[in-house]
């Protein structure tokens, strides 16, 4: 398995949000739910190899988790992970979470 660096975790995460097609990838995938990769390529009118590629990006950004079965390969949101690298850039930014509650009531 690959451990990420986590000097590189927060630049990874990012740059996995920061195309187009991975974007409508996740939209996709927050919309069904697991996906096949098969069919990602066949909704997004791509390559399979291509997919794949946008789908190493978002796995190493954290983004996504992916299962093997079989020869298939499912995809979904990693919000968990989402969630947690949120927390860790609030953290270093200094947004406490009673900062973000006023912030988000416009208090």
């Amino acid at each position: 398995m690959f451990l990420q660096n986590p000097r590189n975790e927060l630049p990874d995460h990012f740059l996995a949000f920061a195309n187009p097609t991975r974007l409508r990838i996740l939209e996709r995938l927050a919309k069904m739910g697991e996906v096949n990769v098969n069919d990602l390529a066949l909704y997004l009118h791509m390559s399979q190899p291509r997919i794949s590629w946008h789908l190493r990006t978002l796995r190493l950004g954290g983004v996504i988790r992916t299962r093997r079965e079989g020869r298939q390969v499912y995809c979904s949101v990693d919000v968990e992970n989402i969630r947690r690298v949120r927390e860790r850039l609030d953290h270093m930014l200094g947004l406490t979470p009673k900062m973000k509650v006023r912030e988000e009531v416009g208090a």
